[in-house]
């Protein structure tokens, strides 16, 4: 398997290859820590002849000498030493994290190429059920790499180009959507980026059976005990665990627990992606993956859930658009 070695190999000269240069840095760096040559040169990997050898070529290279060493005193770096020495630690503060950025992008680059290699996806998303459904159908021909968490940060993630897909959701309720449109916002552009739908999902009041709660307005009765949706344990196990009484969810994680459920809106999954990825070998795989009969039965078998529109790309503001469809007519 291939290696990508970048190092910070930056000085040279006529007569004084890069080589040569990696291993003066070596000793400079060791000599700032030690008052010996030799102690110096054991640590950078070179004899004691060797290092007089390269201390005499960057001398002459530079026109000065490097090190100040005067018989019976400690060698240190004369005032030039430290300042290469200092040149070299801007550079790899400069470069470091451009190499970290190529070592990441290289690879997903390289390896549809590769002999014998599977496509990969990284996808950044909130939490949906139908997630792991897509990862299992995936797995003999893409790589689904998935990391959950919020749906804002899976955005700015797709931004700054740390994962290839940004799943989110967005519901026919208003104030969620309006959310929603603020994140769109700040971290996409209409002209690099669009949409895949994912799945429509029911979202509604998970309650405890026999609790007599049939809407939003019953949580204000004195004695009502409702959960945050942002918890560790789903909302749906807390209430079947006797935890509270009610909290926000979907109507698959309610039948799952077989527990009351009242609905409330529709909630429409996206994943977000770069208009040009779609020309990648690794999205066409997943776009045959969602637009197989084996995910749509898949996803039949959660409760509240369809796939109907499953794969069809649409632009960013259908996000929104989706809120004024749902709006009832007068």
């Amino acid at each position: 398997m291939f290696e990508i070695a970048f190092d910070h190999a930056w000085l040279a000269g006529k007569d004084f290859p890069r080589e040569r240069g990696r291993a003066l840095l070596r000793l400079l760096e060791a000599l700032a820590r030690s008052a010996s040559l030799r102690e110096a040169a054991r640590s950078a990997g070179l004899s004691y002849r060797s290092a007089w050898g390269v201390l005499g070529e960057a001398a002459r290279l530079f026109g000065a000498p490097l090190v100040e060493m005067q018989r019976g005193r400690p060698a240190r770096l004369s005032a030039l030493g430290l300042r290469v020495l200092a040149a070299d630690e801007r550079v790899r503060a400069a470069l470091g994290g451009e190499f970290e950025r190529l070592r990441a992008e290289i690879p997903p680059l390289l390896a549809e190429a590769l002999p014998g290699a599977r496509a990969r996806l990284t996808l950044h998303a909130s939490h949906d059920l139908a997630l792991e459904t897509l990862r299992e159908l995936c797995r003999s021909s893409l790589e689904l790499e998935i990391a959950v968490g919020g749906a804002d940060e899976a955005l700015a993630a797709l931004a700054r180009g740390e994962c290839d897909l940004a799943g989110f959701h967005v519901a026919d309720a208003l104030p969620r959507a309006a959310a929603a449109a603020a994140a769109l916002g700040r971290w996409l552009d209409p002209r690099k980026h669009t949409l895949i739908h994912f799945v429509t999902r029911q979202q509604g009041l998970i309650a405890r059976p026999g609790s007599r709660i049939r809407g939003v307005h019953d949580l204000t009765r004195p004695g009502v005990r409702f959960i945050n949706r942002h918890m560790d344990v789903s909302v749906a196990q807390a209430v079947a665990e006797g935890r509270a009484d009610a909290g926000f969810g979907l109507r698959a994680e309610a039948t799952r627990f077989r527990l009351a459920f009242v609905p409330l809106a529709m909630e429409r999954y996206f994943f977000a992606c770069a208009k040009s990825a779609l020309r990648g070998a690794a999205l066409k795989a997943l776009l045959d993956a969602l637009r197989s009969p084996r995910f749509a039965s898949g996803v039949k078998r959660l409760p509240g859930y369809d796939a109907t529109h499953s794969a069809v790309l649409e632009p960013l503001d259908a996000a929104l658009t989706w809120v004024q469809k749902q709006k009832p007519r007068k």
